[in-house]
């Protein structure tokens, strides 16, 4: 299992920042590789996402929003395809804008882990990137 943490500021309100980061569409936007998104609800979606490995299959990843204190704290959870990760954010006021507090365990199996390999860190923190940016872009 591979943990990374870390710290991001927004210039925007809490409720902003929190409706974007529990949105599924900003959520999937922020994956490589995403072919689809179906929301059962606000709290339930999932992704169908083609790995850009020749051959690769492609896998449905289930999100699911665990906890939820809005605009303050939230708990996800993904999984599906080999992969799963839980991500807890807390937010707190920050002057004219946000400060987020992140933390986010990922634990790869079966093929997924093999082609990760050691890299698995880097790989956890591109995505982690990868959301905080398209947050950003959206706000």
């Amino acid at each position: 299992m591979t943990t990374v943490s870390g710290e991001h500021r927004f210039a925007a309100p809490r409720e902003r920042v929190f409706a974007l980061l529990v949105d599924p569409e900003v959520i999937a936007a922020a994956m490589p590789a995403v072919h689809g998104v179906e929301v059962a609800d606000a709290d339930h979606w999932q992704a169908k996402v083609k790995p850009p490995f020749p051959f690769a299959p492609g896998i449905t990843i289930r999100f699911e929003v665990v906890e939820r204190r809005p605009p303050e704290h939230a708990s996800l959870r993904a999984h599906g395809g080999g992969a799963d990760v839980r991500s807890t954010f807390d937010l707190a006021e920050d002057g004219e804008g946000t400060l987020m507090r992140w933390h986010t365990e990922l634990e790869l199996s079966g093929i997924l882990g093999k082609l990760a390999g050691s890299g698995l860190d880097a790989i956890a923190e591109r995505q982690a990137r990868r959301t905080l940016d398209e947050v950003t872009r959206r706000l």
